[in-house]
């Protein structure tokens, strides 16, 4: 985890913006871009979030939802029947698939709230809004977006002015557009068995990685183990630097794996399992009577 400034300042001088002060924005809009764009793909240690415990016998058919930061999950664990659930599009897409099941699922395309009114400061822990205000929508524990603006912020009070962390190092907003529970990003959880059949008995362990803080100060940490891949993504994608610092492919990939080398591998309990990916202890023979 390094402070971001030495590398943006290494890329505006590659893009000739010293004294270019728009310029210098489009290379914070890209840093960003690309910081979330790696974030999403892999999971990133430092993005590892404490497990989130989910009760699924207080589920409907539809799940529980996930919180809207969540950008992957490594890993789902049902502790009482030692059995670990992995990733479905949807059940009866596969039939020949096995095993417990998983599948997150995009509800109705609507977020819990979206307003037009939104004020907020930079360096602020709170927000105000006329409209979410009048409309008594209950949005303590949720997340919300702030405008064009990257990054989740959780919402801790449920009444007027609106407090949240972490704090927000934007430019000031007035009069913009906000998302709580965005629904472009927040899905819920079902979970199936083998026959493929709903399971609302049990409480799973969901292990994920979620979005990073956004990058606004030359002192705000990047949790990448190493910058060199973010540094030369952006690069490539600012075209005023393509004569100076050209960014081969080559070069990005080898980046890529040094910093995924450097990056603590997600562990998962290594231990013998079956078809329907049940832990194998050998309490029964697994061979037959032959005839």
């Amino acid at each position: 985890m390094m402070p971001i400034g030495p590398i943006y300042e290494y890329i505006v001088e590659a893009c000739f913006a010293q004294h270019d002060a728009d310029k210098k924005k489009r290379v914070w809009r890209e840093l960003n871009h690309q910081y979330g764009e790696l974030c999403r793909a892999y999971s990133w240690a430092d993005l590892r979030a404490p497990h989130l415990t989910l009760d699924f016998t207080t589920a409907g058919a539809s799940g529980l939802w996930l919180p809207s930061d969540v950008f992957g999950i490594d890993f789902v664990w049902d502790d009482d029947n030692e059995v670990e659930f992995t990733e479905t599009e949807e059940a009866d897409a596969q039939p020949d698939e096995n095993g417990y099941r998983f599948i997150r699922n995009m509800q109705p395309r609507t977020s819990l709230f979206e307003g037009a009114d939104l004020v907020l400061e930079e360096g602020a822990t709170e927000f105000t809004s006329d409209s979410l205000t009048a409309a008594g929508t209950d949005v303590d524990g949720e997340y919300v977006r702030f405008g064009a603006e990257p990054g989740y912020y959780l919402i801790s009070s449920a009444s007027t002015p609106f407090t949240f962390t972490p704090t927000y190092h934007g430019p000031q907003l007035s009069q913009k557009e906000f998302s709580v529970r965005p629904w472009q990003s927040t899905k819920k959880m079902t979970l199936v068995d083998p026959d493929e059949d709903l399971l609302t008995d049990r409480t799973v362990k969901v292990y994920y990685w979620r979005a990073p803080v956004p990058l606004y100060r030359l002192s705000d940490m990047a949790v990448l183990p190493t910058l060199e891949i973010l540094k030369l993504r952006t690069l490539r994608a600012m075209w005023d630097s393509k004569a100076t610092v050209p960014v081969s492919q080559n070069a990005l990939d080898e980046a890529l794996k040094d910093a995924l080398k450097a990056n603590p591998r997600f562990r998962r309990p290594s231990v013998a399992r079956d078809l329907h990916n049940r832990k194998v202890d050998f309490s029964t023979s697994p061979f037959g009577e032959r005839r």
